[in-house]
């Protein structure tokens, strides 16, 4: 797959694509469905596919507010490649952009396309102007439009699953994600409680992802291509009175230091609530009670897996 980076004043050259259109936080299985539509016409018409995609979330932009995503541009990357897409286009999300009027919007970046897949209420142009009955109506290309998807009753969207993290239904938002949530990003030095307590712990510079409910987790980490065991506490330190919240994971197995590394943390399951403890002595105790825990019924999923 092809990543193009793309500014407000250049286009989109490829010819005869179908191109899937929307910001895409997630990925989700609503996603889902527009890449499915798209990948499976690229395929009866043996045409490339595109994902086309913004840098960042352009109501945040204009409001100057941070953007808490589930999916980094490098998760949707990974995720579309792994999809087979052809193409990945991102447009560099600046006033000039925002600022191009819907028509402006179609002649530089779709001309090109003989497809084009949308969600039903995809917007796009200066102040959301655009919307898919104008892409319906234009003659260049044929607009394929995806209802609405719901899951008991309700829309599944982006700000459901981020509800739902936020609330510690970490099922409920992996059902709605369609995969476990994942969180990738470099490991960097922390406050080393977690060596000196005899539980070494990767500190994650989780940046702007969303972060699950306060706790702990059983997770697989990802590192340098090999999957581990690991527990990742999810919280304040209330323990130590600490008030920054932090993502740090234990990997079983793992005691060198890894500072500086790629890490990607997936999270399987909700285990406890965070707690408090009176004594660093307690926490110890939680800990290794925990990993225990965690172990058997790691080894109980397997054997049921087995059988």
């Amino acid at each position: 797959m092809k990543v193009i980076k793309l500014s407000y004043n250049q286009t989109i050259e490829e010819q005869d694509l179908i191109l899937c259109l929307g910001f895409f936080d997630g990925m989700h299985i609503a996603h889902q469905l527009l890449f499915n539509q798209t990948l499976s016409l690229g395929k009866t018409k043996k045409k490339k596919t595109g994902l086309l995609t913004f840098s960042t979330h352009i109501l945040s932009y204009i409001l100057e507010t941070p953007f808490y995503y589930l999916t980094s541009t490098e998760d949707k990357i990974e995720i579309a490649e792994s999809q087979g897409f052809d193409y990945f286009y991102i447009l560099e999300v600046n006033d000039s952009l925002i600022s191009l009027t819907p028509t402006e919007f179609i002649s530089r970046f779709l001309k090109n396309a003989v497809y084009v897949v949308v969600g039903y209420d995809y917007t796009f142009g200066k102040f959301g102007k655009g919307n898919v009955n104008l892409l319906k109506n234009q003659d260049q290309f044929e607009t394929i439009i995806v209802p609405e998807l719901d899951y008991y009753r309700k829309k599944v969207g982006s700000s459901r699953i981020k509800n739902l993290l936020e609330d510690g239904k970490l099922h409920y938002a992996n059902t709605l994600l369609g995969r476990p949530y994942q969180i990738q990003g470099e490991i960097v030095k922390g406050k080393e409680r977690g060596r000196l307590l005899g539980y070494p712990t990767a500190n994650l510079n989780y940046e702007f992802y969303v972060l699950p409910k306060m706790g702990v987790y059983i997770t697989e980490a990802i590192l340098e291509g090999k999957r581990y065991q690991a527990m990742t506490n999810v919280g304040d330190n209330p323990t130590f009175f600490d008030r920054l919240l932090t993502l740090e994971t234990h990997i079983f197995g793992i005691d060198d230091s890894l500072y500086g590394k790629k890490i990607t943390i997936i999270f399987k399951e909700f285990f406890r609530e965070e707690l408090c403890f009176s004594s660093k002595e307690d926490l110890i105790q939680q800990m290794i009670q925990d990993e225990y825990q965690i172990k058997e019924k790691l080894k109980t999923k397997e054997k049921l897996k087995t059988r």
